[in-house]
């Protein structure tokens, strides 16, 4: 293989060599400043190019490099790196005879590989494009052009071959060497928590932290705020919620219950189901729900908007949170690696500040359950979110209105027996999606309720379901993004295993089109 920066198999077959890391690890002990991975990435494409040069000019010293202008003599050296630096000797110069380029002269050279004698044209007057060829790495292709064509390709191998390496270590996406990491101590990690517990469990900077503790002055502050964060990120005291850019540390048992554990309307446990039941015109209410755990929710590529629309569940109107989904996730704050990130949410009506918690593992958003109070939320409403003026802040709106006499809106009664459903004058203050929209009187009795049906199944539990609100409409149509909204009252359930029991069940149930379902009855 030549030996050119620009070849794009050797990038392509790039690997990180233990070489590579010696040299990562003497790049940080030499700055004695922990580095981001992208900048780490720079650091070895630059590192790999100089490797080049310094082989492409090794090679090129065996011999002269051959240019068909040259004139050459018996026993001379020459290589030839349009050959993949073939290495021979000149043992032989008689006249070339070609009327388009005479005079020129035609060198026999013996090559050191095999022993193959091989002809080429010498004293070329008349002009070749290897004559001015260039055979350095640099000459080709700058470090940042190949940062460019390749940087995401290095950066994930050198971020497996780091995470495997012991003498590495990482906090908040900045990585160091572990050997020389400053010692901090119990007594310092004491005062860390006494600081965030006078600040009513947090969020406080490193460097505000940092501030209030006695730490060696000949050690440098970027390493000393690397060693403070690493010794808090392994204790389980503290939490790192700080946004991307930030970071920022927390008290753990400080932190909300909602975020520390799963609100009990969002706990979804999985439903096996047979995906192939369901052909893509019924997949795309999956789609149209946009629900966080939807098998579709996270695969894809999601296009990033400035303004999103939600339309608000039952069992996010209960949690206080918003779906983390695909869709969604790029409003918030999710660049870090860590669970649990704050950020603030901003009231686009009235602009006031309130902090919100994205929960990863959970897959929502917490912090909305006063806001979704102020403006008496109902399951369906609209919430519209937008980017906030700065980083780490999202802007969250509803769409007030109000009605004197109430929407007409299917609603809930719970009963001893059960549960039903009727169409009433209902007081609504906020724009709603009227499929998804469902008046709630007693949530306590609603969710009193689902505990008692949490061992139906979910073949059973659908077909309650259906047979109860397919009474409302004329017709005995049920579209399936209401009966996802209802059924989601009484277990949670993404629409996939939802639509997989209508579409097993065709004894019970018809496709009308268009989401739209009806029941057939028994036979």
């Amino acid at each position: 293989m030549e030996l050119s920066a620009k070849n794009d198999q050797y990038w392509a077959n790039f690997t990180v060599l233990p070489t590579d890391l010696e040299y990562l690890i003497n790049f940080l002990l030499e700055g004695e400043e922990p580095k981001s991975l992208d900048a780490l990435t720079t650091v070895l494409i630059r590192y790999r190019c100089q490797q080049l040069e310094t082989l492409a000019q090794q090679s090129l010293s065996k011999g002269r490099v051959y240019r068909p202008a040259d004139v050459y003599e018996v026993g001379e050296a020459v290589i030839f790196p349009h050959l993949g630096n073939l290495l021979g000797e000149v043992v032989a110069v008689r006249d070339g005879h070609n009327p388009e380029h005479e005079p020129f002269s035609v060198i026999q050279v013996r090559m050191e590989e095999d022993g193959r004698v091989q002809e080429f044209a010498a004293a070329l007057t008349t002009g070749h494009a290897l004559d001015e060829a260039s055979y350095l790495p640099s000459d080709d292709v700058s470090p940042e052009e190949l940062h460019t064509r390749y940087g995401s390709q290095v950066k994930a191998m050198l971020k497996e071959a780091l995470e495997r390496d012991s003498h590495f270590v990482t906090v908040a996406g900045t990585w160091f060497v572990r050997e020389l990491l400053m010692e901090v101590s119990p007594v310092q990690l004491n005062i860390a928590e006494a600081m965030l517990d006078m600040a009513s469990g947090g969020p406080l900077s490193t460097d505000a932290l940092l501030a209030e503790m006695d730490l060696p002055a000949e050690i440098s502050e970027p390493l000393q705020l690397f060693s403070l964060e690493y010794a808090l990120e392994r204790e389980g005291r503290f939490d790192e919620v700080g946004p991307a850019g930030q970071a920022l540390w927390y008290l753990r048992r400080m932190e909300p219950q909602q975020v520390l554990e799963i609100p009990t309307h969002l706990r979804y446990v999985p439903i096996p189901y047979n995906r192939g039941f369901l052909d893509e015109s019924v997949l795309s209410l999956e789609t149209l729900v946009d629900d966080e755990w939807s098998d579709a929710s996270f695969d894809g590529d999601v296009t990033a908007e400035d303004t999103l629309t939600v339309t608000l569940s039952y069992p996010h109107w209960r949690s206080g949170t918003l779906p983390l989904t695909a869709k969604l996730a790029h409003l918030f704050p999710t660049a870090r690696l860590t669970d649990h990130i704050q950020f603030t949410f901003v009231d686009g009506e009235t602009g006031d500040e309130f902090p919100g918690w994205v929960v990863r593992s959970g897959r929502y958003v917490y912090g909305l359950e006063a806001f979704y109070a102020s403006y008496n939320l109902e399951p369906g409403s609209y919430i519209d979110l937008a980017y906030g003026e700065d980083p780490g802040k999202v802007l969250v709106s509803v769409r007030p209105f109000r009605s004197r006499r109430g929407e007409w809106l299917r609603t809930v009664s719970v009963d001893s027996d059960g549960f039903s459903f009727e169409v009433t004058r209902y007081p609504v203050f906020c724009e709603f999606d009227e499929l998804s929209a469902v008046g709630v009187p007693d949530p306590e009795a609603v969710d009193a309720l689902a505990e008692r049906l949490r061992q139906v199944s979910l073949e059973s539990l659908v077909k309650q379901v259906f047979q109860g609100i397919a009474v409302l409409s004329l017709q005995r149509a049920v579209h399936a993004e209401t009966l996802y909204s209802v059924l989601n009252l009484l277990r949670r359930v993404p629409p996939a295993p939802m639509l997989a029991v209508l579409a097993a069940e065709r004894q019970y149930y018809v496709s009308l089109g268009d989401h739209y379902w009806a029941y057939k009855g028994e036979d």
